[in-house]
């Protein structure tokens, strides 16, 4: 299945945009994702264990399968002052 993700912060800014497309396989677990935004963009790779993602409007865990027809988000952790 082909899912758009929403990035937030540092990583809409290393993907020059606020979406990505990527395919996964069916019944994909939030760890499986993880692992193909890393393969695909190798460049998100050192962040990718500090991002939370959120399917809908609630933080997902590793083993959480990802739904077709949701709204899915990586968001890296962030500071401020």
């Amino acid at each position: 299945m082909e899912v758009e993700l929403l990035l937030f912060a540092s990583l809409r800014d290393d993907v020059g945009s606020s979406t990505l497309k990527i395919s996964l396989p069916p019944e994909a677990t939030v760890a499986t994702l993880l692992e193909e935004v890393g393969r695909t963009l190798p460049q998100l790779q050192p962040k990718l264990a500090h991002v939370r993602v959120a399917i809908g409007d609630e933080f997902a865990e590793s083993t959480a399968v990802i739904p077709g027809d949701r709204d899915i988000a990586l968001i890296p952790p962030v500071s401020g002052g």
